[in-house]
């Protein structure tokens, strides 16, 4: 169903876009990530122990989920995406 159904009240088309736009609102953004940002916010996980560096393998961990990145700003793009789909 629609929510311009020309059959649902509207109010009830309102409060559906509004829990649409909350929705979207709580999906973060990645896109705006540079490398530089992103060396920043990895760092940040390291304090927070949700990321452990293994400098003999160049890498890192992502400790919640296991996996290992090259990439600082693949990393945030992960964790982002990873952080809602747990906050749901």
């Amino acid at each position: 169903m629609s929510t311009m159904d020309p059959t649902i009240p509207d109010h009830e088309q309102f409060e559906r876009r509004q829990l649409a736009q909350d929705q979207d609102n709580r999906h973060p953004e990645t896109v705006d990530v540079d490398e530089s940002r992103a060396r920043t916010i990895v760092q940040d996980l390291i304090s927070a122990d949700i990321v452990v560096p293994v400098p003999e393998d160049q890498c890192l961990i992502h400790w919640p989920s296991g996996e290992r990145f090259d990439s600082d700003t693949a990393l945030v793009h992960f964790h982002r995406g990873w952080e809602a789909a747990t906050s749901e």
